[in-house]
């Protein structure tokens, strides 16, 4: 099997496995409990807290833990809504973020313009900074192209016209790949879920800066476990989460991922002809690699290449419908956009396995060019 589908979803490494089912087994008291059964639990959610807060520079009381980066990014856009309040962002967000802000009220919603390699306009950013902007909220790392924002510019821009906005970035794409300094990037507030980076499912979190802190509401009530999102901590998914971070980190294959995307770059422009590659030259994740192949239909592409055992995403598995909004403000043509395939990598990937998805994608391709 060739998985190249770990934008979607990371297989979870056996260290955190590992990890989950020894808590699972010898420390499953709740967190929450007063006895020392359960204070040992809760002591593991204050290592896995701690450790996440050192790898993005940040105080372990400022990590909350949630059931992943969709609550995260809806627990953030929920709390700055209001009769008052406008919001930045834009047209290239996950869905999390994009749907969130059609559902929860504000006075008004400006969309920032971006380039076709999915850089925000910085002119445009200063020319619609106005008094009643309370939240930006801009993907870090593009989960459909790989592309990287300057988060550090935008903030700069942001808080010199007005410290008390509050900048959140979505790094669902991002923590364990590149990095996530929220002190160097500026940011109030950031999201990230662990199976992304070989963690567990259904586990998932959000830095809050102090100063953000009394601004974030839960947008599920109860316990409060975790203050800004009820329910009963899952601490066996907690310390795997922290576990594989830890691990993806010590290994560092970020050359060796690198050296994937430009290898399957190379070999689609050696092999195939009337493709574009929507993914940046500069400022992106090696991780992910989107490419459209011309006047065919990625859904038949994918089947093709899933009948050779080898996995792949027809653009982000987050954006389903007729209409791609990402490829369309990116300014993908009509005869691409539909033929867009998203490869995206992991160390468990070798050359010689690109070297086979390679012949059956020009295989794919001509067939379904022949027949449609």
């Amino acid at each position: 099997m060739i998985y190249l589908d770990n934008a979607a979803t990371t297989k979870m490494s056996k260290k955190a496995i590992e990890a989950e089912v020894e808590v699972l087994e010898n420390f499953y008291a709740n967190a929450s409990a007063i006895h020392s059964y359960g204070m040992e639990s809760e002591n593991l959610i204050k290592k896995a807290r701690s450790y996440i807060g050192k790898v993005i520079n940040a105080k372990a009381s400022d990590i909350y833990f949630t059931k992943g980066a969709t609550e995260s990014n809806n627990i953030v856009i929920a709390s700055m809504a209001a009769d008052d309040s406008s919001a930045l962002t834009s047209r290239l967000e996950h869905s999390s973020v994009y749907d969130a802000f059609n559902n929860y009220h504000y006075k008004k919603v400006v969309f920032l313009k971006n380039d076709e390699n999915g850089a925000i306009d910085l002119e445009d950013l200063k020319a619609k900074l106005s008094k009643d902007i309370r939240l930006i909220s801009l993907i870090y790392v593009n989960n459909e192209t790989g592309s990287i924002i300057d988060i550090k510019a935008i903030s700069k821009i942001v808080k010199a016209y007005d410290p008390n906005i509050l900048i959140h970035i979505d790094a669902t794409q991002a923590l364990g790949k590149i990095s996530c300094d929220v002190i160097d990037l500026g940011v109030d507030l950031m999201s990230f879920s662990a199976h992304k980076f070989h963690g567990p499912k259904g586990l998932g979190g959000l830095f809050v800066s102090k100063k953000a802190l009394g601004k974030i509401k839960p947008i599920l009530f109860g316990g409060r476990q975790e203050i800004i999102s009820s329910g009963t901590q899952n601490h066996p998914a907690i310390v795997a989460s922290a576990r594989a971070l830890e691990e993806v980190i010590e290994e560092d294959k970020y050359d060796y991922i690198a050296s994937l995307n430009k290898y399957l770059r190379e070999g689609i422009s050696k092999n195939i002809n009337d493709y574009k590659i929507i993914s940046p030259n500069e400022a992106y994740s090696p991780y992910i690699l989107s490419v459209a192949f011309k006047n065919i239909k990625s859904e038949v592409l994918v089947h093709i290449l899933e009948d050779e055992q080898i996995y792949v995403s027809s653009g982000s598995a987050c954006s389903k419908g007729t209409n791609n909004r990402v490829l369309e403000a990116l300014g993908v043509e009509e005869e691409y956009i539909d033929g867009v395939i998203r490869f995206s990598f992991s160390a468990d990937i070798s050359k010689k396995d690109l070297d086979k998805t390679i012949k059956v994608l020009k295989e794919g391709i001509k067939m379904i060019r022949e027949v449609f």
